[in-house]
């Protein structure tokens, strides 16, 4: 018999001070524990620690009721140990020693006893639920309570790492207890051996482990972790032994699972991940082979958190100024498998989380509800996500691509439950915040569970062995094919399971016993989902299905469900082209519009699909190629706007290009959004099709930012070289170059002068575009360039004949802007060096402001003016006030200065000093390095002086420095 203990304190029950007592939830708890936890709250309640409902107390716990079940077998264990006479008492845990030489037959055992032992188990915990050593069985410490003894029997497998092992082990504990009457006790356990690797923080991850071991303890319906122990040059993480795996019996059941084994292990691993998560754990390594199922058939969640802890101890991506082997996290080194990874998982982005994962790479809770539904898509159609491709395949697919697995398309065709497949590509959304969370996903499991017919299952839990007798009489049961006519639902159940000889039996039969009434009834009859046969024969993409059911006369192909959807619809959405095509030869309506003919067409679904080969199908067949939504939308809208390149270019090249001129609600365009997503192949091939009408008429419709030429100039650094392509490609078209945006009135020059794009101007001044095109404010490409500090562009635009004598409504020309920006931009007084060498430079002309350029010169500080600009200035007539020095002006002599007035007096041409004072507005006195000189005021000019932290660069003419 086992002897009862407490939950929190491991300690066995007694009738004293360890008196079992029930909290208002039903759980029990001893009355030491349920005291010490009373005594830390601040009122008269008492949360309790497994469910955590709050119990109302009063002013002690001796108020509680006692639990007199437990009490009943303290006294009938203590009774039994009193008359047992000399025979060993039995107040053992799972088994005690004498059962040892029984037991080393359990390694040869195969598969098949797998059910004898989980009775056996369920028996041994039936006898009581808080037994000895359960639930937790307590590790190491050498205490008469601790199991130290740790034997591995035999290795049942290998994780994904190198170094790691699972096996079956037996634990067990030393003697001792209270009064050294406890006898030995032994568990059988599974193991996961890790092996030590060189470099890892053995105690940073044992304490991690410890704090995972604590936090998962109370949760239901997972794998329980009992600690972890060190064996040699591995370290032991001991768990409960299970009984196989969802993926087991997914292999036993031909690969995949029933409806009924999907709801019942989605929930119980659903109610699992819940709790794990209320607990701050995140699972991140949900599939079916971490998916195990215990001595009762449920399924419990194994691995739960061990991904990041378990890691390898350095990695070649992490940064060794900041990151170390606790702190960086990335798909290589903590080995996730890539078919049930998030997509935010892939990328090493830092995200605080909770306890145990308080520096991962981007995973969150969600991320387990996407793994989650990439193993419940394997569950439904036994195909493993992303079967056949390379982790980097599925990087691809999952992160740049933004692809679902290609298997989920058959699970929305696998008889399975709609709001259950739908719930599942929730699971799928790439946005984490939009995936549902588990326990609203624990909700539809058992909302569904409720629906299915409970029948006694052939096991132990209902008491009733396989050989048993009952003195119920069965009703016999009914051949397959003698079906009531009460019951025409039975050919959905024979579709959903692809039985296409089962149909065309059914229907046969049903032809000639009952007549074409029945068979018609039969055919239109809808199930809970409002679908015919044709419907889910139609979803599961199989053409032998639809084929069959069309063989008869009677079967309506465009027949509607209760949503108002033809078979065609879920045609395009399974993307089977054969099964459209069959739909088509018999004269499916390719024109229909959903929602009573007023919603999208049929071809807006297909798009909506992506589906090239379905779309190619539909437009031969005659659907309109441009028919519009009541959205506004085109059917290229859709494809485009889904990124569905293929598709498009099936609409474009079957009568679709005049869908390039339709604008939907938001005023865009097909050509507007293969612009803004850089689809330069779409509008590539749409220029090659299109006649020259259809060109003209959609090539410059304006969008609310502006035409598609002002669009693709303003593409993003990322993506220059796809918008300089379309720009080549639109002003070969016969864009209009003078076009401009709406927001600032810029052409395509204009913007990528702006911009200082120099290959996209060569594109454009290429096609023949004016160098001096105007936008709204009269301004030219050449003024923009000057005022962004475009430096590139300027002298590609000057080079090209730009007019810097060309005014804006300001009346500014391009001296007057270049002298403007100089505060900012001090490179552009080179720039006026370069445009005062022109011979018609127009330096006396007035802005609206009254200035001229010298007027606007001036104001500048007299430093920054170079002895080029000065002398430019000159030649042009143009004189600027004589400069004033001050004490701590850096100067040095000019270039036309070849002997001073008052000579060199040790200093040199190229000498660079200071004034260190002033005579007289003409005489300075200057501190060179070799010494003071005295010069002349007009000898000398003011240079930038050079301090500590100031960006400075060599002049060109410098090939290497002194």
């Amino acid at each position: 018999m086992k002897i009862p203990c407490c939950s929190v304190c491991q300690t066995r029950y007694n009738e004293e001070e360890r008196v079992p007592l029930l909290l208002q939830c039903g759980h029990g708890f001893c009355r030491e524990c349920l005291s010490r936890m009373f005594s830390a709250s601040s009122d008269a309640t008492l949360a309790c620690p497994r469910c955590r409902h709050v119990s109302t107390v009063g002013n002690s716990v001796q108020a509680l009721r006692k639990n007199y079940a437990v009490l009943a077998l303290l006294q009938s264990a203590a009774a039994a140990a009193n008359g047992g006479g000399g025979g060993r008492s039995n107040f053992d845990c799972d088994y005690t020693d004498d059962e040892e030489d029984g037991d080393g037959g359990r390694e040869d055992e195969d598969e098949e006893d797998d059910e004898k032992r989980r009775r056996n188990s369920r028996e041994s915990q039936a006898s009581s639920s808080g037994g000895g050593c359960a639930p937790v069985i307590e590790l190491g410490g050498g205490g008469g309570g601790a199991h130290n003894d740790l034997k591995l029997v035999r290795r049942i497998g290998e994780g994904r790492r190198a170094g790691v092992e699972m096996w079956m082990a037996v634990i067990g504990g030393g003697g001792g207890g209270e009064g050294g009457g406890r006898q030995r006790c032994r568990h059988n356990v599974a193991v996961k051996k890790v092996a030590v690797a060189e470099g890892i923080d053995l105690d940073w991850v044992q304490g991690k482990l410890e704090d995972l071991r604590r936090a998962s303890m109370w949760c239901r319906n997972v794998c329980t972790f009992h600690g972890t122990m060190r064996v040699e040059d591995s370290l032991c993480l001991v768990m409960d032994k299970c009984y196989g795996s969802v993926q087991s019996e997914m292999q036993r059941n031909e690969g995949r699972l029933t409806l009924e084994q999907v709801l019942r292990y989605g929930a119980d691993i659903a109610r699992g991940v819940v709790e794990l998560h209320a607990a701050g754990v995140v699972c991140m390594n949900l599939k079916p082979s971490n998916l195990l199922l215990d001595a009762n058939g449920h399924a419990v969640v194994s691995d739960y958190g061990l991904a990041t802890i378990l890691k390898k101890p350095s990695c070649w991506k992490a940064r060794p100024e900041c990151d170390s082997a606790k702190i960086h996290s990335c798909m290589e080194c903590i080995m996730l498998s890539p078919h049930y990874t998030a997509p935010e998982a892939w990328e090493p982005v830092k995200k605080s989380l909770n306890l145990f994962w308080d520096d991962g790479i981007g995973i969150s809770s969600e991320s387990d509800a996407w793994s989650f539904g990439c193993t419940l898509v394997e569950m439904c159609t036994g195909a493993i996500p992303w079967a056949g491709l390379s982790a980097e395949e599925i990087y691809r697919a999952v992160v740049k691509a933004k692809k679902l697995p290609p298997q989920y398309a058959s699970v929305v065709g696998g008889g399975i439950p709609r709001e259950l497949w739908k719930m599942i590509g929730e699971c799928l959304q790439f946005k984490p915040s939009k995936r549902p969370t588990f326990s609203a996903m624990l909700a539809v499991f058992l909302r569904h569970l409720q629906e299915i017919p409970r029948s006694p299952p052939a096991s132990p839990d209902n008491g009733l062995d396989k050989g048993s007798v009952s003195n119920v009489m069965e009703p016999s049961p009914v051949p397959e094919m003698e079906v009531p006519q009460q019951n025409p639902n039975h050919l959905h159940r024979l579709v959903s399971e692809g039985d296409t000889a089962g149909v065309r039996d059914l229907l046969a039969k049903a032809a000639s016993e009952n007549g074409s009434n029945y068979l018609s009834s039969l055919l239109e009859a809808q199930n809970a989902d409002g679908q015919t046969a044709l419907h889910l024969a139609c979803r599961r993409g199989s053409a032998e299905l639809v084929e069959t059911i069309l063989e008869c006369s009677e079967a309506n192909v465009d027949v509607l469900d209760k949503d108002g959807d033809p078979p065609l619809v879920f045609a395009l959405a399974a993307g089977s082209p054969e099964c459209v095509r069959i739909l088509i030869n018999r004269n499916a309506n390719v024109r229909s519009r959903l929602r009573d003919g007023f919603g999208p067409s049929v071809a807006h679904v297909c798009a909506y699909h992506g589906q090239p080969d379905c779309m190619r199908e539909l437009l031969l067949a005659g659907a309109d190629p441009n028919a519009v939504d009541d959205e506004g939308e085109s059917v290229l809208h859709r494809a485009i706007a889904k990124k569905y390149t293929d598709c498009a270019l099936v609409i474009l090249e079957n009568g679709g290009c005049r869908s390039m001129a339709i604008l939907n609600s938001k005023n865009l365009t097909p050509l507007h959004h293969c612009v803004a997503i850089w689809n330069v192949a779409v509008v590539k091939r749409w220029v090659e099709v299109a006649t020259s009408d259809e060109i003209a008429e959609a090539i410059d419709i304006p969008s609310p930012i502006g035409t598609a030429l002002c669009m693709a100039a303003a593409s993003k650094k990322d993506h220059e070289n796809e918008g300089r392509e379309l720009v080549r490609i639109l002003l070969a078209a016969g864009a209009d170059p003078s076009a401009q945006d709406s927001q600032n009135g810029r052409t395509a020059l204009h913007t990528a002068a702006m911009t200082n794009d120099v290959d996209l101007v060569k594109v454009i001044l290429g096609a023949g575009v004016d160098v001096n095109i105007r936008n709204v404010h009269n301004s030219i490409p050449l003024h923009l360039a000057l005022a962004r500090g475009a430096k590139a562009c300027v002298g590609l635009l000057l080079d090209a004949g730009a007019d810097y004598n060309l005014k804006d409504d300001d009346g500014d020309n391009a001296f007057h802007i270049a002298a403007e920006t100089a505060k900012m931009i001090r490179e552009n007084l080179d720039w006026l060096i370069v445009m005062l060498m022109k011979p018609d430079a127009d330096i006396e002309v007035r802005n609206h402001s009254g200035k001229t350029l010298r007027d606007i010169l001036e104001a500048l500080p007299r430093e920054w003016l170079s002895e080029d600009l000065m002398e430019a200035l000159v030649n042009k007539g143009v004189h600027l006030f004589p400069t004033i020095f001050k004490v701590g002006d850096w100067v040095k002599f000019k270039r036309s200065v070849t002997t001073p007035t008052h000579g060199w007096q040790g200093a040199k041409p190229k000498s660079v000093g200071f004034v260190q004072s002033v005579l007289d507005r003409d005489n300075l006195i200057v501190s060179f390095c070799s010494g003071e000189v005295h010069v002349l005021a007009n000898e000398v000019i003011k240079v930038v002086p050079l301090d500590r932290g100031q960006h400075v660069h060599l002049k060109e003419d410098v090939k290497e420095p002194r």
